[in-house]
């Protein structure tokens, strides 16, 4: 199945930030990881009634559209509200309820997927997809309950990633620790 049958692909808008801003105006470098969107963001867009049929709802998908990193999907929570994406952002909207958008997201994400995306972008200079090939993505739709299984997992080792970067960091430390005591030790 494309991503044009189960959802409709709408694309981010180009603005510039206001400082008093109300609305929060989301770019590349506000995601933590997929699924977060950084805590520590402000608004940085003024108000209107031409922003609203943009505002992000929850279980919107972003997928970057730009660059030279890969074109990541982002998943919209709807903790930040209201928000927009920014122009560097094509946004999958009205996902049909047999496809979860945290699936869309892991699918998206896939090596694979991006190595097929990397394909098909337009430019050398700064790498693009457009709608349309966006739009014509072929995408394996297990059930639903498959999908949630498969999110359950990624979720789960990501949570493994963090664990074993964590032991890893406090390991490290320790180390270094013990490695300085014993030096001091040695010098007195």
């Amino acid at each position: 199945m494309k991503i044009k049958q189960i959802c409709s692909i709408t694309s981010g808008i180009n603005s510039r930030r206001h400082p008093q801003g109300t609305v929060y105006f989301l770019g590349a470098s506000d995601f933590v990881d997929p699924y977060t969107v950084d805590s520590f963001m402000t608004p940085g867009l003024l108000a209107s009634s031409k922003l609203e049929k943009h505002y992000l709802r929850a279980g919107d998908v972003a997928v970057l559209a730009k660059g030279h990193h890969g074109f990541t999907a982002h998943y919209i929570n709807g903790s930040l509200q209201p928000a927009v994406a920014s122009s560097v952002f094509l946004v999958l909207r009205e996902i049909q309820a047999e496809v979860l958008p945290e699936y869309l997201v892991w699918y998206i994400n896939l090596e694979s997927t991006q190595s097929q995306l990397k394909a098909y972008a337009r430019g050398s200079a700064l790498p693009a997809i457009n709608r349309t090939i966006l739009g014509d993505l072929k995408i394996d739709m297990p059930s639903l309950s498959i999908q949630q299984d498969i999110v359950s997992l990624s979720r789960l080792k990501k949570e493994e990633s963090r664990l074993i970067q964590k032991l890893d960091d406090l390991k490290t430390t320790q180390l270094e620790f013990l490695l300085k005591t014993k030096i001091q030790n040695n010098e007195k």
